[in-house]
This record gives structure tokens, C-alpha cells and sequence, in this order.
């Protein structure tokens, strides 16, 4: 596999699941919701913030009714397009709506062992492995943790990731479990700290973070965290997660009204609080289970909320990152790869920007090295589909074909070699023999995916931190775990 770093093109038709008046309505019904039943807003700022624009709010129950005009006036002021950048510059990229990339999820609580394949806590060199293992493979974009280390205290585990992946990954980051203010406050200090500065890091937003609103209408404390990161000029993604018929109504159409309209309302209180600032659309909806109750995150309603999802951030201009790459499957097997390989296409061909989740088992709780190994090798499959293909006198050539023949080949031809290393090339995919696979250990993908994630740790390591750089970030992290409230 080639070693650059790349995007993958969105040039294939991509794939609609409403009609534009459809899409349409959903706005219109979200504007409604928010301007006649409102949405609750937990954090002080935010309250305040809307008040001063002319939404109504209610300081008892802290719900805000915001007219549609305030709404659909702070979408037009988003920042586009959206730049992430990295550690290492080489790593920058934009999301400009014509490309596609991935990301790891987060938040997960236990590591399947690379060498005993058993589960266990995670801890804070299950961040670093992970990391490394992102920092080196080519078409896996920026890095989310992808456990929360068990091993560290608890209130400042945000601060010990970031520096951890810091130290053991050169791309963008962004933070998945950051929910308080003051955590964001640090996070961003280290960044700038790494960058040279707050105008650096303005130009030049190596981090970034994932806000997750709650189903149904309200906005959590990670408001005050996502003002930070907004005011930064770090764009945080806005997440909606409604659980069809939990937190959302029983209907496709319900829930994707439902996600759009906190999406939208978070994204207001943003421009409100930084005018013109970048941000993403983010969606991980789950669907229920009828026969356990249990909720799953890739059943064909949830991947439908998520492409009228992508559908919505379409509409706005503004750039989308799905959690794709779901599974419920609690082993890297075949129902982990064609749940994973489904939901994620659904995402890209719909045209996401980003998706997130590879690596992750049982909805993205449980991390599994084997499995982000294989979920890249999907991912460069599917992104040398989307990328399509043009028809011109150099990819037909007609004077090669006659030259050929009709009996002849094209091995050795000129063209052939020109293009031979455009071919897709597999890193845990097996095309030998069946004489062959039986004579070298009849190993399967997960085999061969375990000893490449053993061959990376073994072999790789990110571009090191100055010293001098390292010993302030690390203050920084002691410093937070002081000011950093235990909740």
C-alpha cells in the first residue's frame, strides 16, 4: 500500500433518500419545534447568548424557543470550508464537500488484548497503540481515542488522551469525551502550546471536538465546552444521537426532524458565541431491537437517519461527519465486517465528509486492534470506488487495444506499467491459492490483520515532540488535574 497520505474523492452519483421538498420540510419542522416547543439549554452562556438574540427563555426550565429566522440567519454565517489541520502539516486537509476521509470514534471501555484475544479495562497505552497505529496507516485521517484510559484519573482523562495521542500521533485529533468547560479550556492550551500560539492555532485548528446534544431537545453542559472550541476557531462537531423510539419517535422521518432540529439549535448558540466560526453536522443515530429492545447503531433505519443527515448538512453547505462503521458484533468476524462495510458505504455514497468508528466492536464500546486494521483495508476499497473513473484517450487508449489485438495481452505494454500502481493493493486482504493459504498457516484476515497492528507497534513511531514542548505539555496536564471539577 502506498504510504501517502490521501482522500478519497466523492465523484459517484451520490445517493439521496429524500426529495429535496422533503428535505425541505424537515427544516421547516425543525424551525418549528425550536421556535414553538423550544429546546432545553443547560448551559448559562448558551441561555444567555439566545436571550440577547431575541429567543425566549425560560430561566426555570431553561427551554429556548428561537424564531426560525435567528436560526436560519446564524447557518448562513458558518465558516466553509472547514480546515483540519494537523501536528505535522503534511496531514492537513479541508473538508470542501468533494472528498471523503476517516476518523476512529471513541469512548470505549474495553481492549480486546492484541496478544491473549481476551477483553480487558482499557488504559492509556491501549490510546497510544491505537494512536500509533492511525499515525501510520495512510488513509486514516485523524484520530479520536478510541478508549478512555481507566488508569488515570478519571475527571482529567481528556488532558492525559490528548497528550498521549500528542506523543504517538502527527494528525488532527479530536476530542470525543470532552464535557466540561474547563477541560476544554486545557485541550486547547496544549494545542496552542503545540502550534505557537492562539493565532497559530486560529490559522491552523489542530484539534478539534465532538459534541454530542440529547434526545430529546436539550443541550447539555457540553455547550460550554463547544463555545470554547468555537471561540478557539477549532470547529467542534455537533452530534445528534436520537435512539429511534427511546429518545426520538418511532419513525425514520421522526428522528431525522428530531436530530436536526438540536443540531441546528447548538449551531446557532455557536455563531452567536463566534460569529463565522467553523463547525460540522454530526449524526449517530441507533435503531431499536423489536425482538430484545436492545439498540443497535447499524440497522437499515439508523444508516437511513444518517444519510437524510447527510442529506440536512448538504442543504446548509455545511461539512458532515457520520459515526459510521457500525457493528454490534462483540468479535471481529464476518457479522463485524458486512455490518461495518454496509453502514459506512451508506455514509460515503450519501456523501459524507468524514465517518467515524473503525476499530470499534459492539457499538463502538469495544476496541479491537484486529478490526481497525481491517476496517482501513475497507475503507481504501471503498474510497478507490468513489473516486469513479474518467473516459478519455489516455485511460481508452485505442491505438494499445489495437495494437494488442484480439488474442493478445497487455502485460509489459507501456500503458499497463503507467498505471499499474494506480491498482488497489490489499494489506490484510489474502488473493493467494487455496495450496498456497493452507501451506502458509491457512490464516485468516484477522490473522494477518493482528500481525500487521503487531508489525506497526513494533516498527513505527510518530515524529517526536520538542522536549521542551513535552515538559510543558505535560504541566499543562498536571496543572488540569487540579483545576479540572470531579464530576
Amino acid at each position: 500500500m502506498e504510504a501517502n497520505f490521501k482522500p478519497g474523492r466523492l465523484c459517484m452519483r451520490r445517493l439521496e433518500v429524500m426529495d429535496p421538498k422533503d428535505a425541505d420540510a424537515v427544516h421547516l419542522k425543525s424551525l418549528r419545534l425550536l421556535e414553538t416547543m423550544g429546546i432545553k439549554v443547560v448551559s448559562e452562556e448558551g441561555r444567555r447568548l439566545l436571550k440577547e438574540a431575541g429567543a425566549e427563555v425560560d430561566e426555570k426550565t431553561h427551554v429556548c424557543k428561537i424564531p426560525g429566522s435567528l436560526v436560519e440567519e446564524s447557518l448562513r454565517k458558518c465558516q466553509r470550508p472547514v480546515k483540519m489541520a494537523a501536528r505535522n502539516p503534511k496531514y492537513d486537509f479541508v473538508l470542501d464537500g468533494e472528498h471523503c476521509y476517516a476518523c476512529t470514534d471513541g469512548v470505549g471501555l474495553a481492549t480486546i488484548d492484541l496478544d491473549t484475544g481476551e477483553r480487558r479495562p482499557s488504559t492509556l497505552k491501549d490510546v497510544a497503540d491505537s494512536a500509533k497505529i492511525v499515525d501510520n496507516l495512510p488513509m486514516m485521517h485523524m484520530y479520536n481515542p478510541l478508549v478512555t484510559p481507566l488508569d488515570v484519573p478519571k475527571h482529567a482523562h481528556t488532558v492525559h488522551e490528548y497528550l498521549t495521542a500528542l506523543e504517538n500521533c502527527e494528525k488532527h485529533y479530536t476530542t470525543g469525551s470532552t464535557y466540561q468547560r474547563e477541560e476544554a479550556v486545557f485541550e486547547i492550551e496544549m494545542a496552542r502550546a503545540v502550534v505557537g500560539g492562539e493565532k497559530e492555532l486560529r490559522r491552523r485548528p489542530i484539534i478539534s471536538s465532538l459534541t454530542c446534544t440529547t434526545s430529546p431537545m436539550v443541550l447539555g453542559m457540553t455547550t460550554d465546552a463547544a463555545i470554547e472550541f468555537s471561540r478557539a476557531g477549532c470547529p467542534p462537531l455537533l452530534m445528534a444521537m436520537p435512539l429511534i423510539g427511546a429518545t426520538a419517535p418511532m419513525t425514520v422521518a421522526g428522528a431525522v426532524v428530531l436530530g436536526n432540529a438540536q443540531v441546528i439549535a447548538l449551531a446557532t448558540v455557536l455563531q452567536l458565541a463566534a460569529p463565522g466560526s467553523p463547525l460540522c453536522y454530526s449524526s449517530e443515530p441507533m435503531a431499536m431491537d423489536v425482538q430484545s429492545g436492545l439498540f443497535e447503531g447499524l440497522f437499515p433505519a439508523a444508516d437511513m437517519v444518517r444519510a437524510a443527515h447527510v442529506q440536512m448538512a448538504k442543504r446548509y453547505g455545511i461539512p458532515i461527519f457520520i459515526g459510521g462503521w457500525g457493528t454490534c458484533s462483540k468479535a471481529p468476524d464476518v457479522q463485524a465486517g458486512y455490518e461495518k462495510a454496509f453502514s459506512a458505504f451508506i455514509a460515503y455514497l450519501s456523501g459524507a465528509d468524514m465517518t467515524s468508528g473503525p476499530g470499534l466492536l459492539e457499538n463502538w464500546t469495544v476496541l479491537s486492534f484486529e478490526q481497525l486494521l481491517i476496517d482501513h483495508e475497507m475503507f481504501t476499497m471503498m474510497a478507490d470506488m468513489l473516486k469513479g473513473f474518467s473516459v478519455d484517450d489516455d485511460t481508452v487508449p485505442l491505438d494499445v487495444i489495437r495494437e494488442v489485438g484480439h488474442e493478445g495481452h497487455y502485460m509489459g505494454k507501456k500503458h499497463t506499467l503507467d498505471h499499474f500502481r494506480e491498482m488497489w493493493q490489499p494489506v490484510v486482504t489474502d488473493g493467494r491459492t487455496y495450496t498456497e493459504w493452507k501451506a502458509g498457516g491457512s490464516k485468516s484476515a484477522v490473522d494477518h490483520a493482528r500481525e500487521k497492528a503487531k508489525e506497526i507497534l513494533r516498527t513505527h513511531s510518530a515524529g517526536p515532540l520538542a522536549e521542551d514542548l513535552r515538559k510543558d505539555l505535560k504541566a499543562l496536564v498536571a496543572e488540569a488535574e487540579g483545576a479540572i471539577p470531579h464530576k
